[in-house]
């Protein structure tokens, strides 16, 4: 499990059609674990022994958060909730994304940011652009990264 995760974020990562600068993450998960690539370390650079492990269980708690509390509040509770997460024998930050990275129902999640994917989305008509190219993928309208699109794709 380890070894493929670390290959499909070296490659991936290293390829600037999919990643610039460092961005996109990578996880992979069993039933009671998810493990995902940290905020500092680079796709193109990861090893195996960087990948944070969390407790599944405990990373889906952010799901519960108040949604009136204001986004200063709601962050630092999300923040507290995915350092109380991570496994006693692992450190580091854990990708702001682990709560989506949870919540997708495949055991190896890739996420990048290519260029082309990026000027669809933000380009006019994007969205019947890419309805018409990708009849079966899911578009979101924007939102903020992390805590809040999980939560919306959580819902």
């Amino acid at each position: 499990m380890f070894s493929e995760i670390t290959k499909l974020s070296n490659r991936y990562g290293s390829n600037p059609n999919y990643v610039l600068a460092g961005g996109g993450n990578t996880s992979c998960k069993d039933s009671d674990f998810l493990y995902v690539k940290p905020s500092e370390i680079p796709l193109a650079t990861i090893k195996t022994k960087n990948f944070i492990k969390l407790k599944r269980d405990s990373v889906n708690k952010v799901f519960s958060i108040e949604q009136s509390l204001s986004a200063p509040e709601r962050e630092k509770q999300v923040k507290n909730l995915m350092a109380l997460s991570v496994c006693s024998d692992f450190s580091g930050r854990p990708s702001v994304e682990a709560p989506l990275h949870n919540i997708i129902p495949y055991k190896y999640v890739v996420h990048t940011h290519p260029a082309i994917v990026n000027g669809m989305t933000c380009g006019k008509k994007g969205k019947e652009i890419c309805n018409k190219l990708f009849p079966k993928a899911l578009w979101v309208d924007y939102i903020d990264p992390g805590y809040t699109l999980a939560s919306k794709l959580y819902s």
